[in-house]
């Protein structure tokens, strides 16, 4: 099954089942991007805390925060390039259609860019760290799906070949966030001592979230070829305008004073015309030529065939896909 639910036991916690070490939360607060964003966060996120965790002292508050805000650092880059690249597939295949847009990527990317679809749908305010704190941060032990995406942001944000997305509060500077292993150990010890999970289920689940980080890259990089692909796509032609009749006597490409205002302007002779818009119904031809092109090469026949013929919704999940 694509997604394990744990008990609730597991997140039920007094306090921050992540423990991470001292020396690597002093060399986390002191990068200037994660500082950015921790403001960013205090000033425009929801920090108010549920009935069952506002009782909990002010240290283990902060520690929740401190938590959050991790966890934000480590989910919204990914979310920020699956918007990029729903954009981008929405442009290249001319289509809203959600369950359409995974046909603009291939392989790794299409399972990547389906995958973040189905759970960002169920997940958004997890994935936004909307919401109490101490139970977004919880909610991470919740499911394999909670887990996978966690460990393969962590190891995107330490991978030097991928950049999903910037800070959602870009700092004027260009300031950056830091690379972010240190959930790692603190998540392999939490799923260790889950009534749950327990220590068996991390080499799966690692080897689950490896696969979907090396499907995120190959998404990143199939974003950049879409990127290429809509910057040379030819602007929409923009639609005829009313052809005033030239005053009869006057002769073609003759000049015409203007009357409201001193000059004068070239009145178009009726060939210059024609000619003009033989040209943007030319530029519209090649434009659906070279897309016509580019869908047999993307996309097989019968998927095409599927796809054009189709007229109810598909539904994806992570369970159905």
């Amino acid at each position: 099954m694509e997604s394990i639910t744990a008990s609730s036991n597991s997140t039920s916690h007094p306090e921050s089942p992540f423990s991470i070490p001292h020396e690597d939360i002093a060399a986390l607060c002191a990068s200037e991007g994660f500082q950015v964003l921790r403001r960013y966060l205090a000033s425009n996120a929801d920090n108010t805390f549920c009935p069952e965790h506002d009782n909990c002292d002010a240290k283990a508050q902060e520690t929740w925060l401190l938590h959050r805000d991790i966890l934000h650092a480590l989910v919204m880059p990914v979310v920020q390039l699956f918007k990029r690249a729903t954009t981008l597939a929405e442009a290249v295949l001319c289509t809203r259609r959600p369950e359409d847009l995974e046909l603009a990527f291939r392989g790794d990317a299409r399972s990547a860019f389906l995958w973040l679809q189905c759970f960002l749908a169920d997940e958004d305010d997890w994935c936004r760290t909307r919401g109490c704190p101490a139970c977004t941060t919880t909610a991470t032990l919740s499911t394999e799906s909670h887990i996978r995406l966690t460990i393969a942001a962590s190891l995107l944000s330490t991978s030097p070949s991928s950049s999903p997305a910037s800070s959602p509060a870009p700092s004027p500077s260009g300031l950056s966030l830091p690379p972010l292993p240190h959930i790692l150990p603190a998540l392999r010890e939490a799923l260790s001592s889950d009534p749950f999970w327990g220590p068996d289920y991390w080499p799966y689940l690692l080897s689950r979230a490896n696969l979907l980080s090396a499907g995120v890259q190959a998404l990143i990089s199939e974003c950049g070829n879409l990127e290429a692909l809509v910057a040379c796509r030819p602007p929409a032609a923009s639609p005829p305008r009313k052809r005033n009749p030239l005053p009869r006597g006057t002769a073609t490409g003759e000049l015409d004073s203007d009357a409201d205002g001193p000059g004068t302007k070239l009145r178009k002779s009726r060939l210059a015309k024609r000619q003009l818009r033989m040209k943007g119904e030319e530029m519209e031809l090649l434009k659906r030529r070279a897309w016509q092109c580019w869908a047999a090469v993307a996309m097989p026949a019968d998927v095409r065939r599927a796809v054009s013929g189709r007229g109810d919704k598909r539904v994806r999940s992570l369970t159905c896909p």
